[in-house]
């Protein structure tokens, strides 16, 4: 029985500014060498996808939480968020001073403050997300973006209740979802905000889908709250060990953290990177 596996990066393949370990990536390759499809699922657009983690070697990926899909080299599904919705959040962004990050195609644009200045924070067990936003500073400023399609926005607050004003001001076209931070002594909270009709759930099942393959052998690896859908509809929904509670709760499995070789300790223990027997000679002619 062949299943389609799909990966979050940050926090779940490797931490942030890290290579995946030599146990995940042997795993993952023994995995497809049995069979099995890999793909990747993650908020990153295709060019902030590491090459560390390209090299590993895929049969697809999910990239801006479900803005792109791309099945074997072709993509079958681009839908960037609308511009006037893009304009809303950006406007609500400002009028909150808030960092933002506006992901697009082949280059992100950051407002507010120069995320440079923020280098020196130590990030050290906070959320993943957070890890990611701040260790990528090959940005442009936001005075340079000239409409260019928008697949996901990103941003920084100082507070929960910042997020509760930023999401209040939006309408019922976008989900803003906020990643915890597992420090409390931490000054910032990460968060995106994206068209909620497109998710990592939504793709999940459009891959199955193109692949003729039930989501009911799907097993999908995620630590954050933008994994929520791609965990609820995975036949298997594997949350990892350095995921918060609100996000362990969605998944049928908690397994290892992602520093602990989480992933790789799951694609064995269900069975998938088993070498497959060789056919004896009298099977081989029958």
């Amino acid at each position: 029985m062949k299943r389609i596996l799909f990966f979050d990066i940050d926090g779940t393949l490797a931490i942030p500014g890290q290579e995946p370990s030599k146990e995940t990536v042997d795993a993952i390759r023994a995995a497809r060498a049995n069979g099995h499809k890999a793909i990747l699922c993650t908020g990153r657009t295709e060019h902030n996808v590491p090459d560390s983690v390209r090299k590993i070697g895929f049969d697809g990926g999910i990239y801006s939480a479900g803005g792109r899909i791309i099945v074997d080299g072709k993509t079958i599904s681009n839908r960037a968020m609308p511009r006037d919705m893009v304009e809303m959040i950006v406007s609500a962004l400002q009028k909150e001073q808030s960092t933002f990050t506006l992901e697009c195609l082949n280059k992100n644009y950051v407002g507010g403050a120069d995320l440079r200045m923020l280098e020196s924070l130590d990030v050290t067990n906070s959320n993943s997300e957070l890890q990611r936003m701040l260790a990528g500073f090959d940005q442009s400023p936001f005075a340079e973006y000239d409409n260019e399609p928008v697949y996901k926005v990103s941003f920084l607050a100082t507070s929960r209740e910042q997020i509760d004003r930023i999401a209040g001001s939006l309408d019922d076209r976008v989900k803003v979802v906020t990643f915890d931070n597992l420090r409390s002594d931490f000054p910032l909270l990460a968060g995106e905000v994206s068209d909620k009709h497109i998710h990592k759930g939504m793709a999940l099942q459009c891959v199955c889908d193109c692949f003729g393959v039930s989501s009911e052998l799907s097993v999908a690896f995620g630590d954050s709250m933008n994994d929520e859908e791609m965990l609820l509809t995975a036949g298997i929904g594997v949350a990892m060990g350095n995921s918060v509670e609100q996000v362990k709760a969605l998944a049928n499995q908690v397994c290892e953290s992602c520093a602990d070789n989480g992933v790789a300790k799951t694609l064995i223990r269900l069975g998938l990177t088993d070498s497959v027997p060789p056919r004896s000679a009298a099977a081989a002619s029958s």
